[in-house]
């Protein structure tokens, strides 16, 4: 079955106990002043990001740019893929775009033309645009977070003025949903080798399945507002996830929480990775581990089918395979005199 299928699949199953989801994407990518020349011809080392140093949301950088900030705006009206925020993120020609939200379905269509527009654009203007989740180790990963709200008659059900966080009961259920089974989904959501790396202390990516109200530092993020800005941020995905299986990882493990009821943990104040830094609170630690889990995850089999599951299991472990027995520079680096 096509990506595109399985969130359908998925979408049809919330909608099958009376919900509509809405949802948003947020994009972090790199630019480089390269082409796909001097990308092959030069090492990483010699790469030139458009700018040096953090400066996320540096005002100043973004009036430099503003020419080609310009040029992504109109280019996504164009698109039909309206912006809600652009701007400079933390890392060396690191930015940020936020997709607006809109129906589920057509946020990760949204998504999906979106990457790809972005680097056909970069192209034509002399430039390299990455989502890789993990560049380099010195260096933040790309995030992929998606907003989430779900609605019932035409009322946000995620939203309660008179609970903690204005966290209904169906929010909590849902979010018990997506931290029980995000060790065994996490795969859709980091399906590639690259992926694993970006998911580590200290980044602003989550290494568990943890929640808390406005904490940047969880997997999922509670963002109390009214009734139609009250949301949840689901931080698991990397920019490099496919739009469509990473939204259908997030609302699918949902929706199994608000079937099956399992216990929401307590929410998280302060550093999630501090808080829950026990081995066996850990997501999955690589592809072949994530891999491993969904293959034989009965979940998985009854939310996206046995048929998907298999085969794209299948497709990951290749991808394992594929990188695992490649000799790298950093290993002949580290081990060629010393050893």
């Amino acid at each position: 079955m096509p990506a595109r299928g399985v969130l359908r699949k998925v979408l049809r199953r919330a909608a099958d106990h009376g919900y509509d989801c809405t949802a948003g994407f947020e994009f972090e990518f790199i630019l480089f002043k390269e082409n796909a020349d001097t990308i092959e011809e030069k090492p990483f080392g010699e790469w030139a990001p458009l700018t040096r140093g953090p400066f996320g949301y540096s005002i100043a950088r973004s009036i430099a740019q503003h020419e080609l900030f310009g040029e992504i705006l109109a280019l996504c009206e164009k698109a039909r893929i309206p912006l809600s925020g652009l701007h400079f993120e933390t890392g060396p020609g690191v930015v940020e775009a936020s997709l607006r939200h809109c129906d589920a379905l057509e946020a990760a269509d949204r998504a999906t033309i979106f990457k790809s527009m972005i680097k056909a654009w970069a192209q034509t203007r002399g430039m390299m645009a990455t989502f890789m989740a993990k560049v380099s180790e010195k260096w933040p990963g790309q995030s992929g977070h998606i907003h989430i709200s779900m609605s019932s008659d035409s009322q946000n059900a995620f939203y309660d003025g008179d609970a903690f966080g204005n966290v209904s009961d169906l929010m909590r259920q849902f979010i018990a949903g997506q931290l029980e089974y995000m060790n065994e989904f996490c795969v859709l959501a980091a399906p590639n080798f690259n992926s694993y790396k970006r998911l580590v202390p200290g980044s602003w990516a989550p290494i568990c399945p943890s929640w808390g109200v406005d904490n940047r530092s969880c997997a999922v993020r509670a963002i109390p507002g009214e009734p139609s800005a009250h949301r949840l941020e689901y931080r698991l995905p990397g920019a490099d996830a496919n739009p469509y299986l990473a939204l259908a990882c997030a609302i699918g493990s949902g929706i199994l929480g608000v079937e099956t009821g399992p216990a929401l943990p307590a929410s998280i104040v302060g550093d999630a990775s501090v808080e829950m830094c026990r081995p066996s609170a850990r997501l999955p630690q690589s592809l072949s581990e994530a891999t491993s889990r969904f293959a034989e995850s009965a979940a998985a089999s009854d939310v996206f089918g046995e048929r998907f599951v298999g085969a794209f299991s299948c497709s990951r472990h290749w991808e394992w395979q594929a990188v695992q027995h490649r000799v790298t520079d950093f290993e002949r680096r580290r081990y060629f005199e010393i050893i």
